[in-house]
């Protein structure tokens, strides 16, 4: 393989990864790649299945699929945001508890959760 696209490809790989990181330290969600729960008949319930049997990765990516599909859905965000309390990832907790929020203003279980103590 030339060089040249290798040291392209590897830049452009740290680019996407250090504005992932930018956005998720201003509170914006950042998705997956390649979602395979997208188009999913019920990634709701898949998630939360998922979640109980510990499958936290796969839960994410089944949570996201809700979220994308039903943006304005608080209970898939606060699903999002607890499985990723569970894997110790603030910055995506914070981001995701702030969209379960905006979803629903009035929902007081977001404000309840871990997420208000980071």
């Amino acid at each position: 393989m030339n060089v040249l696209v290798v040291k392209t490809c590897r830049f452009l790989n740290e680019q996407l990864v250090a504005k992932q990181r930018s956005d998720a330290s201003r509170g914006v969600y950042v998705f997956s790649d390649m979602n395979p729960y997208v188009g999913h008949q019920n990634p709701l319930k898949e998630g939360q299945e998922l979640f109980r049997k510990g499958l936290l990765s796969e839960a994410v990516l089944a949570l996201e699929a809700e979220v994308m599909k039903n943006p304005e859905n608080a209970e898939g965000w606060r699903l999002l945001g607890i499985t990723h309390a569970e894997n110790d990832d603030d910055q995506q907790v914070i981001a995701a508890m702030m969209c379960a929020q905006e979803a629903d203003p009035t929902n007081l279980e977001v404000c309840y959760e871990p997420w208000c103590r980071i």
